[in-house]
């Protein structure tokens, strides 16, 4: 039992040394798209939600599986592509049944240390951006991952530096009234274009879903 065992088990690491490999290899090639209208140009995609993995829950349904379809595509394509959204620390929900048989929501929030997810920097220092608020401007980092060969960078208000209020901005993925979503989409949308900025990444195309 025991030799067959280790049998299977250096089959299973042989297996897992190939589909290394593979993804080494797919990660080195220099496929581009070649059409040359796109040539030296940067696409940035803006988006409120990726669904990639499992371990972001960045997202709630249709939309964010197209938007994560689109940045695999890009990275198998080799398009200019940047993604742009929001890192939702507590994520989006998760629903069960109590004793009683009442439908339930919980949060089970992203676990840093060990998703696939870096602070991003520029100049050995971490990119900050800061966005219009009421009370004050609100600080965001940006924290970046990697969807094959496309980047992914996603922005997050929770520093101490802000109120409470602004912190839990990106705290959720949809929740909250009409006034939390509109700040979600000012972050989106003005941090994000300020984050690429500070990143000396200009953009030639801005798409925004919804």
């Amino acid at each position: 039992d025991r030799l067959n065992f280790l049998a299977d088990d250096e089959g299973y690491l042989s297996q897992l040394d190939r589909a290394w490999q593979r993804f080494q290899d797919y990660m080195a090639s220099s496929h581009r798209f070649s059409h040359r209208e796109v040539e030296g140009q940067v696409f940035a995609y803006f988006s409120a939600e990726y669904g990639l993995t499992e371990c972001l829950p960045i997202y709630s349904g249709g939309l964010g599986v197209l938007s994560g379809d689109h940045m695999k595509a890009a990275s198998d394509l080799g398009l200019p592509l940047v993604g742009v959204g929001l890192l939702y620390r507590e994520g989006y929900f998760r629903q069960y049944l109590n004793a009683d048989g009442w439908q339930q929501e919980f949060y089970s929030g992203i676990d840093l240390y060990n998703a696939p997810l870096k602070l991003a920097y520029q100049d050995e220092r971490p990119v900050l951006v800061e966005i219009p608020h009421p009370d004050r401007p609100a600080k965001a980092q940006v924290w970046r991952a990697r969807v094959g060969r496309v980047p992914l960078f996603l922005l997050d208000t929770n520093l101490p530096d802000n109120s409470e209020a602004v912190r839990r901005i990106s705290s959720r993925l949809y929740s909250g009234d009409r006034e939390m979503r509109i700040q979600q989409e000012i972050l989106l949308g003005i941090g994000g274009v300020r984050a690429l900025a500070a990143m000396d990444l200009e953009p030639d195309v801005y798409h925004m879903n919804e």
